[in-house]
């Protein structure tokens, strides 16, 4: 993902929204007859009051509809998990976010000071210098998934070598959320499901967030254009956007992140860390625009070959939202619809 969101999420302050029609019902319905998207699901909370709205197909072949529980990719925006995830893992061990990361990797990378000195929080807010992706990956046995064969021994093997010129600039990085996610592996001894389980899925009530499809769950089928796209299995990269949930436990993970907002862990992640621009800065995983009434919207967004998704909430008025199309490269849309729902729930316009 690029900062191209950015330019949209400033829309809200020219109005360029307002030909939208009021309805979300009737926006989503119009897309899907207009066959812009297979299908979509939308989830919004008030902290009272959930709603959802659903229009056209989770599986276009079995004409399955979308509801709440229906299994999606989430994407990218399981980086906000990993950030919470690391940042507990690095509070429970008494581990300075600041610190580098050279103590918990292999002495063969420990070797090469331009990855050894990297910060905790570098990874998390995009600042570490790494590139999007390595550049050992590889062409993939099965196209439709970029990352099954990268393992962490070639992830290893890569950081041995790799040379990093920091600038202290966001760098929108999967390779760095995807070695946030081994260090809290290698710092717990856990492996990053159980840590999925424990520091999220659990206290959040999220029965069914997890890495893999839920068995006896509907789940919606992604699309590749016309082609279906299985779900990624990352391998060693898996942090970076390897979740799979659903509506409802996504307006559960935003309801308890809003609920807790005095707790440490959530402090800790929500904290601007780096600058973008004068209007949208980076916390630990999540995004942050300031808005006209001088609060600020946290968000992310995510795709995989199959989906598109947006996530967004406001902490003074306790809103949020989760938006999930089962296609690629459709966030052009989701952003759009996302913006525009929180603007309207915030009266910006």
């Amino acid at each position: 993902m690029k900062y191209i969101i950015a330019i949209s999420l400033l829309c809200i302050y020219t109005n360029c929204y307002s030909q939208i029609p009021v309805t979300i019902q009737h926006k989503i319905d119009s897309l899907v007859a207009a066959k812009a998207i297979p299908g979509i699901i939308i989830g919004t909370t008030d902290l009272k009051t959930r709603s959802y709205y659903t229009a056209g197909f989770a599986n276009k072949e079995t004409s399955q509809l979308f509801d709440a529980a229906t299994q999606v990719e989430i994407g990218s925006i399981g980086k906000t998990f990993t950030a919470y995830i690391l940042t507990s893992v690095l509070i429970k061990n008494k581990i300075s976010d600041s610190a580098f990361i050279g103590t918990y990797l292999p002495d063969s990378i420990q070797q090469n000071s331009s990855v050894a000195n990297i910060r905790f929080v570098e990874l998390m807010n995009h600042t570490a210098g790494l590139p999007r992706l390595p550049n050992n990956m590889g062409t993939p046995i099965n196209s439709m998934q970029p990352y099954e064969n990268y393992s962490e021994q070639k992830l290893f093997s890569y950081l041995k070598t790799v040379i990093i010129t920091k600038n202290g600039k966001v760098n929108y990085s999967n390779l760095g959320a995807g070695l946030a996610g081994v260090l809290a592996e290698r710092i717990s001894r856990k492996s990053y499901e159980q840590l999925l389980k424990q520091y999220i899925a659990k206290p959040f009530k999220m029965s069914y967030t997890q890495m893999n499809a839920a068995p006896n769950r509907a789940v919606s089928i992604g699309y590749f254009n016309d082609s279906v796209a299985t779900y990624w299995t990352m391998n060693s990269l898996k942090a970076a956007g390897g979740i799979k949930s659903d509506a409802t436990d996504m307006l559960s993970y935003i309801e308890y992140l809003l609920k807790n907002d005095q707790s440490l862990v959530i402090q800790n992640i929500t904290k601007p860390t780096a600058v973008i621009n004068k209007r949208l800065q980076i916390a630990k995983g999540w995004h942050i625009l300031s808005l006209p009434n001088n609060s600020s919207l946290y968000w992310h967004s995510g795709g995989t070959y199959g989906f598109s998704t947006f996530c967004a909430f406001h902490k003074e008025t306790g809103k949020g939202i989760f938006i999930a199309v089962n296609a690629f490269n459709k966030n052009n849309i989701v952003d759009g619809i996302g913006i525009d729902i929180m603007s309207k729930m915030l009266d910006l316009k």
